[in-house]
């Protein structure tokens, strides 16, 4: 779906929904939403439906009240009590979530923007249940570096056992996340907008992208020289933090380069 195609499909849900009377308001999150990031060629549809009571669990429970596309609905799923997904033929995805006024006090997102109102006050519910402006607690820097080094003390280990996807696991996710959560602790982007607050792999090419093309070539390596890439890196951008220990470093690297002897 390009993004003419985006628009106008946002559009005619709009449209859809606002010729409902059982809809009180229509909310845009993430992408869609427009405020922070503009939707691509890539982009699902996010959104909050806001309907009355008496109407809830009939637009959960089927997707008939979507606008028409070209492409047929193939696959619809509730997922949680008000969130449910679509997936059209042409693959695009919606994923959504139907509330009442009272019930959009339990949802959570982090940019939105409201389409249509008849309740009268949905900025107002919204704004409630916005992350806070106070930035989060920063992780435990020490902590984060003990899981590295553990994450790949471990994963090599596992791939010189044979289990090699319980092994990539640790290297390819956990130990990469680690990385991740030391940069955005250590090395806060320019432009924190572009942080998805509740995923640290998101837009790293847009806000570290040297960074970013490492780690990336460290996962196009095998198992254990990928491992030994990420222990390069860590020693490349964390040594200097008070918390990292270069005895730690080499007791990895030592049973990283046992595990790549035959």
């Amino acid at each position: 779906m390009d993004t003419g195609e985006h628009a106008a499909f946002t559009a005619a849900l709009g449209a859809a929904l606002a010729a409902r009377t059982e809809v009180l308001g229509l909310i845009l999150l993430g992408s869609t939403a427009g405020t922070h990031h503009a939707p691509d060629a890539h982009s699902d549809h996010d959104f909050f439906v806001i309907v009355t009571p008496d109407a809830a669990d009939s637009y959960r429970a089927s997707p008939e009240w979507l606008p028409p596309r070209a492409a047929s609905v193939v696959h619809h799923h509730r997922d949680t009590t008000h969130g449910a997904r679509v997936i059209y033929a042409d693959g695009h995805l919606l994923e959504y979530a139907v509330f009442t006024p009272d019930e959009l006090a339990v949802s959570r997102n982090h940019h939105a923007r409201v389409a249509f109102d008849r309740v009268g006050d949905l900025p107002r519910r919204l704004a409630a249940t916005l992350p806070d402006r106070e930035p989060p607690p920063a992780p435990d820097v020490a902590g984060v570096l003990s899981d590295l080094m553990l994450h790949l003390l471990v994963g090599v280990g596992r791939h010189a056992r044979g289990e090699r996807l319980a092994a990539h696991q640790m290297v390819r996710v956990y130990a990469v996340q680690d990385h991740l959560t030391l940069l955005r602790t250590l090395e806060p982007p320019a432009a924190p907008d572009l942080l998805d607050v509740h995923n640290v792999w998101r837009r790293v090419e847009r806000t570290h992208p040297a960074h970013a093309e490492a780690l990336e070539a460290a996962l196009a390596l095998p198992l254990p020289a990928g491992a030994a890439w990420l222990l390069n890196l860590a020693e490349a951008w964390w040594s200097s933090h008070g918390a990292w220990s270069p005895d730690v470093a080499r007791a990895v690297r030592a049973r990283i380069e046992a595990a790549g002897r035959p």
